[in-house]
């Protein structure tokens, strides 16, 4: 196989995101062989896509036509586990947008049939690509920051106007999105808090609903996140703060980390903290240390990066940036977030999926659509990510 033939579902934002990836040549060794959505959007579209492209009002029609050995899942949030498990089962590779459901109960089933499918399953969590990521996560594997006492993670840098939640009638409520800020913007950030310090043991959240957006669900949340070890972390993220703040510190062994601006700022002691605070004998003293900035190289291509590793696996077996089993990770700490604001009260680790089902079942059923009449659009997604 010298090209993979990729079909995509939703053509939406994410869905002509991907579009462009794959007519701009920035997947030299996949084609748009297919595209699947409504009627009226197919029309608004047919003119800017491909004459080669098949296109599909029918998934199911798709699937079997033979037009596509790999599907991009690319429709609102709680239809990724249906159709990936759909595709799966009809023997295509899958690439699914972020989340990877709503609820950790819809994506176990998920998880389970791509386990057993033979096929290749990856998640688009493409922060993973930043530079600065990977040399922490290489930092803290190999031993260099010591053991994390804390961790402070700011991320208000997510600002959104009620333009954004009116361009879909999904957008901002529950039955729609099954959730808001968390589960839209910061699952990047969830993806990468557990790819780099993996998953806290309980944690306590304080979320604020429609504080900053005319929306039924979160624009704003606090959360204290307790580990197993001993160490600490607080997550601070909205979509109502402008200018906002990126900040991410790691208060260590070794002294401090302080990611921002895409650097990293490595205040790093002379000797391990737990060494000098038992040897130390004048009582005030404090280690010597040096401000290291740590070299990151190259830029993340952030819109197709993860899909070109996607083909690569699939066609020379290159190991996945984020086998999409991964997904349930930060979907986990979604579900405790949100969880454990409802309840008023500590959560556990893993989640009880079935006490987050039923609560968010009780706001679907209160859930309306948005009205966005003369509003609905596709949107540039190119400065979303900052």
């Amino acid at each position: 196989m010298d090209k993979l033939k990729i079909g995509i579902v939703g053509m939406g934002n994410v869905g002509i995101l991907h579009t462009h990836s794959l007519i701009k040549g920035a997947v030299p060794r996949a084609t748009f062989s297919a595209a699947c959505d409504s009627k009226d959007r197919l029309e608004t579209l047919r003119g800017t896509l491909p004459k080669e492209t098949m296109l599909f009002e029918d998934y199911d029609a798709m699937l079997v036509s033979g037009a596509c050995q790999a599907v991009i899942v690319a429709t609102p949030h709680f239809q990724h586990p249906e159709l990936s498990i759909k595709a799966l089962k009809a023997g295509l590779h899958v690439f699914c947008e972020k989340p990877a459901g709503v609820t950790v109960s819809s994506v176990k089933k998920l998880n389970a049939i791509a386990e057993s499918s033979g096929k290749v399953f990856s998640m688009h969590f493409n922060k993973r690509l930043e530079p600065v990521f990977q040399k922490l996560r290489s930092m803290i594997k190999s031993g260099e920051t010591g053991r994390i006492f804390r961790i402070n993670w700011t991320s208000t840098a997510w600002y959104r106007t009620e333009t954004y939640f009116n361009s879909a009638i999904w957008r901002g409520t529950w039955s729609g999105e099954g959730g808001g800020l968390l589960i839209n913007q910061c699952i990047h950030d969830l993806d990468i808090w557990h790819y780099l310090f993996g998953m806290p043991q309980r944690l306590r959240s304080f979320c604020r609903f429609g504080k900053h957006h005319d929306i039924e669900v979160e624009d704003e949340a606090s959360v204290f996140m307790d580990y197993a070890d001993g160490a600490t972390g607080i997550f601070v993220a909205g979509t109502g703060e402008s200018p906002g703040t990126n900040r991410l510190e790691i208060a260590c062994s070794r002294g401090k980390i302080v990611v921002e601006n895409k650097t990293i700022r490595f205040h790093r002691t002379s000797v391990p903290l737990e060494v000098f605070t038992k040897t130390d004998t004048k009582g005030f003293g404090e280690p010597e240390h040096w401000i290291c900035d740590i070299p990151t190289f190259g830029q993340a291509d952030l819109s197709g990066g993860m899909l070109r590793n996607f083909v690569d696996a699939v066609l020379n077996g290159t190991p996945l940036l984020v086998n999409g089993i991964e997904g349930i990770d930060s979907l986990e700490l979604e579900n405790a977030i949100l969880l454990s604001t409802w309840i008023d009260n500590w959560v556990k680790l893993p989640v009880d999926a079935s006490a987050f089902d039923a609560e968010l079942q009780k706001r679907m059923k209160k859930s309306k659509k948005k009205k966005v009449t003369g509003q609905a659009r596709i949107l540039d997604l190119k400065d979303s990510f900052k």
